[in-house]
């Protein structure tokens, strides 16, 4: 009962109330173009293409250089296949012409700014609209219906991005108890026996979903099923931030006695793809970004793995297209049992990211600290974290200028003590570059430790 008045009452309301009414126009559209056949999704994904290819190319004088570098013109791109003559915008791109790329309709002021350290420890800020906030919170409520996962359903959160921690404030206090009600766990740093009270808090609460960073929530898991606790057992289990493994969620689900559904989203778009209940791959949020999947350069074939280049389609105010976001996957053939015709991935690779032990046991997700320290501090360059003894981290720095100031080493030696606890020792490698791993990727942090425990 208490969750249908907040669905359909009370968000409602405080939509209007706050003048995000859009929040309710963008789901119930997207609710509706979800099923859709396949031809008619891409129909409208690749015209909202050409649309954004088009206004791009007039109001900002970054894309109209670029495309007319490269010698194409948006009336170019009659067909998907045209789109491999477009350039493609990297993240260093965004580091040195953000504002250029911001539209000449839009002020700053009206734009909601953002960071993320990403997948490659490269830090970049970026704007979107207002409307386009509209469009990514009714994106995630979408596809959280695809488990049925409901506005107003009681939800726990395993998170660690400091942005993302609930608001202290009476009036965020009160609206998290009427609407959002979400119990949340810091994984941030937090020492293996908080595992046990915040599962007590779980079974006190009772929510029905469980939201978490793959790895926070696959070595909770782990230590409940040592220490031979019961675990409490939501309705439905999301996990995102991390690359999913087979054995973690099979783990998770053998410990919550609950579905694991994979997730697959990114600061620059939200939520990017989900898993359905039929768990047949990704359903990527087709109406609002166009993906391609390329090897060599060229679209990928089915179910062949390439890099993921995404292009925001209903960010107008600084529109990123064609966005090499640093991951890797490979779509799925076939339609889903489901009904929705949303193109889906097969699989995504990367985002695997190690725990990091602090010298008194205390643990953190390398995804954490990628938000924690690059995100705020650009002049640090590229930086991996790697752990092969406990409380002992060496520090991988590669500056843009070859050496690192005192400021930020003294900001990098502040985080990790913050994080991974006093005691915990630092040894420096400065270098010119950081190198990938075999796969290709990039691993913020990476660890031989066995024993977390």
């Amino acid at each position: 009962m208490m969750q249908k008045l907040i669905q359909h009452v009370l968000y409602p309301l405080d939509c209007v109330r706050s003048g995000d009414r859009g929040i309710l126009q963008y789901r119930k559209a997207l609710e509706a173009s979800q099923y859709l056949t396949g031809p008619q999704l891409e129909e409208l994904s690749f015209s909202r293409m050409q649309s954004m290819l088009t206004y791009a190319y007039e109001q900002i004088d970054f894309y109209r250089r670029r495309f007319d570098e490269h010698g194409v013109h948006p009336g170019d791109i009659q067909e998907p296949a045209d789109l491999v003559a477009l350039p493609v915008l990297e993240k260093q791109d965004i580091q040195n012409h953000r504002d250029e790329l911001i539209s000449r309709e839009y002020s700053v002021a009206d734009l909601v700014l953002d960071r993320t350290g990403g997948s490659t420890g490269k830090p970049i800020e970026y704007y979107y609209t207002k409307d386009r906030s509209h469009s990514r919170k009714a994106a995630t409520w979408r596809h959280n219906g695809f488990i049925d996962w409901q506005i107003g359903d009681k939800t726990a959160v395993l998170w660690g991005a400091a942005r993302d921690l609930p608001k202290t404030r009476l009036k965020q206090k009160l609206r998290n108890y009427l609407i959002d009600r979400t119990l949340f766990f810091n994984t941030a740093g937090f020492q293996p026996d908080e595992i046990d009270h915040f599962n007590q808090q779980l079974k006190q609460y009772r929510p029905q979903a469980i939201l978490a960073y793959a790895n926070s929530l696959g070595l909770f898991a782990r230590y409940l099923r040592e220490q031979g606790i019961q675990a409490y057992s939501p309705r439905v289990i999301v996990t995102s931030a991390e690359m999913l493994s087979n054995e973690t969620r099979q783990l998770i689900e053998e410990v919550f006695a609950a579905p694991v559904y994979n997730r697959y989203g990114s600061r620059e778009f939200s939520v990017i793809a989900s898993e359905c209940c039929q768990r047949d791959g990704l359903h990527v949020m087709q109406e609002g970004l166009y993906m391609e999947i390329l090897k060599q350069g060229k679209p990928a074939a089915l179910g062949e793995v390439g890099e993921l280049i995404i292009t925001d389609l209903l960010n107008f105010g600084m529109p990123l297209i064609r966005y090499r976001i640093g991951d890797a996957g490979a779509w799925a053939a076939g339609e889903c049992d489901c009904g929705r015709g949303l193109k889906r991935l097969k699989a995504v690779a990367g985002r695997t990211t190690d725990f990091l032990v602090g010298q008194d046991g205390r643990l953190c997700s390398g995804a954490v600290l990628t938000v924690a320290m690059v995100a705020q501090r650009p002049s640090l360059g590229q930086i991996q974290l790697e752990q092969n003894e406990r409380g002992r981290i060496i520090c991988r720095v590669a500056p843009p200028g070859g050496t690192i100031c005192n400021e930020d080493q003294t900001f990098l030696t502040e985080q990790v003590l913050q994080y991974l606890g006093p005691g915990t020792s630092i040894e420096w490698d400065i270098v010119s570059q950081i190198d990938h791993e075999p796969s290709g990727k990039y691993r913020f942090s990476k660890s031989t430790l066995t024993d977390l425990f």
